[in-house]
């Protein structure tokens, strides 16, 4: 078996400064979990024309939509807050547009942080712009104090029994970093919950009626020491590779 070919989608960063650029990058830590699952990596940048996309969906076995800035509050009615930051509207509608090909032909898709928010956002679901602000039950900050260590485990998750990432993971609950400010608030159509945090948000979801859409809304690419987090990568890989063979 060849091995999968997996899309995923630039983050767009800016340097100032009079010779002002707008690089597309992705962490390495995202490229080297792919790797290390089986998978071979291939970016997206932001200017990819949209009308043809479809050349992305027949090139690849599979997306997967990394972490990144803010999506942008409009596309979900949400609430505008100050904290609001790194914005990218053409990422935005790149993501969107793939995820929706995703749910239309049954191409295997990972999110991972906004990667959940997005793909919930383009099923017409909702998010919480700023959770400290619009979830008085939060017991503590999901996103963790600038230099924190991005493998440091600061709180667990719940995990939905007869779920995909149940049955990915194995287990009830595990514990996960944390470094996002902005959640799922509804899920769209089609998604399920499949895991929440102690103080009630939501941590993951998947759309059931699809081999593997699921978004998970921490970062399992920065904890690749810990199997439990290495299962999420291997079981997109693996389903790309269903796709590919």
């Amino acid at each position: 078996m060849r091995k999968p070919k997996i899309a995923v989608v630039c983050h767009r960063g800016e340097i100032p400064g009079p010779n002002r650029v707008l690089p597309d990058s992705i962490g390495t830590t995202y490229i080297s979990a792919i790797v290390k699952a089986g998978g071979l990596p291939f970016l997206i940048p932001l200017d990819y024309p949209l009308e043809d996309l479809s050349v992305i969906r027949e090139s690849f076995d599979g997306l997967l939509l990394t972490g990144g800035g803010d999506v942008e509050t409009r596309r979900y009615n949400g609430i505008e807050h100050p904290s609001v930051s790194g914005v990218w509207p053409v990422r935005d509608e790149i993501e969107t547009r793939l995820y929706r090909t995703a749910i239309e032909t049954g191409w295997p898709v990972f999110g991972i942080c906004r990667g959940v928010q997005i793909m919930n956002v383009a099923a017409g679901g909702k998010l919480y712009s700023d959770i400290s602000d619009q979830v008085p039950t939060h017991r503590f900050i999901h996103p963790q104090p600038v230099g924190t260590p991005r493998d440091k485990l600061v709180h667990s998750v719940k995990i939905e029994p007869g779920t995909l990432l149940h049955r990915i993971i194995g287990k009830d609950s595990i514990p996960v970093n944390s470094f996002h400010h902005q959640a799922v608030s509804i899920p769209g159509e089609g998604m399920v919950i499949s895991a929440v945090s102690e103080d009630g948000i939501i941590e993951a979801l998947e759309n059931p009626a699809h081999p593997f859409v699921l978004g998970v809304q921490w970062h399992p690419e920065c904890m690749q020491q810990y199997d439990d987090q290495m299962k999420l990568f291997r079981a997109f890989t693996e389903a790309c590779g269903q796709r590919s063979s």
